[in-house]
């Protein structure tokens, strides 16, 4: 327990606390009164987090793997993490824009992602391939996968303000969710360019943007949850 308390300390204990944001959000998506598939596919991202954050979390804390095997399983669960994700944000994109174009743009942006990921694992197979590697692979994964989602942000956007007569925003639940996840990817997009040169030269630097990383991650999923306990579809 002394362990675990101090491991959280270093991104002062934001990790504890989105925890409980995804049992939360997890209990809103259940009892939410709107059956369909994006609802599914929230509800798989919301379990997915509190799977990475909690037994990842403690096998790591408790040192029960060498380095490369620590690296082999933290960034493979950040990976499976970050693929549905863009999943569930991919399915709600689908269904709040109406341009067909747009929707073959994310099309596209989910398979390259897909791609990229499946020579992650691959190569995660090679004996060769070192703590190191893994650790910026996975990183790059990160900014690819922000960045499509920053796009798709401003894809809503560019339908959203082109509407005539412009909707009431306020009203919009899906208006919530894509302000929340704008900020989330374009705020975090610097960081995980330079996080690992970050995490060799000052720890102390590092644990504060990853704090400020679960910060902005928890805005995103009281948003989600706010637009869940509205009583209209999300995708609106």
């Amino acid at each position: 327990m002394q362990r675990l308390i101090s491991f959280w300390g270093r991104s002062f204990f934001t990790e504890p606390i989105l925890v409980l944001l995804f049992v939360f959000c997890f209990f809103v998506g259940v009892i939410s009164p709107y059956k369909d598939k994006v609802r599914f596919f929230f509800l798989i991202y919301f379990l997915s987090g509190m799977i990475l954050f909690v037994p990842v979390t403690l096998i790591i804390v408790n040192k029960f793997l060498t380095e490369k095997q620590t690296a082999i399983l933290q960034e493979s669960a950040n990976t499976v993490f970050e693929l549905v994700e863009f999943i569930a944000l991919y399915c709600f994109f689908q269904r709040c824009l109406q341009n067909n174009k747009l929707k073959m743009i994310l099309d596209l942006f989910l398979c390259f992602l897909v791609v990229i990921m499946t020579i992650f694992f691959i190569k995660l197979t090679l004996p060769n391939y070192a703590a190191y590697d893994i650790r910026v692979q996975s990183l790059f994964i990160n900014v690819v996968e922000f960045f499509f989602l920053f796009i798709m942000c401003l894809a809503y956007y560019r339908e959203v303000f082109t509407d005539i007569p412009i909707k009431n925003l306020s009203k919009r639940p899906s208006f919530y969710i894509v302000t929340s996840a704008f900020f989330y990817t374009i705020l975090m997009i610097p960081f995980f360019l330079i996080a690992h040169d970050v995490h060799g030269a000052d720890m102390a630097t590092y644990n504060i943007l990853f704090a400020c990383h679960y910060l902005l991650l928890m805005i995103l999923l009281m948003s989600i949850s706010k637009a869940f306990l509205c009583k209209i579809p999300i995708t609106i």
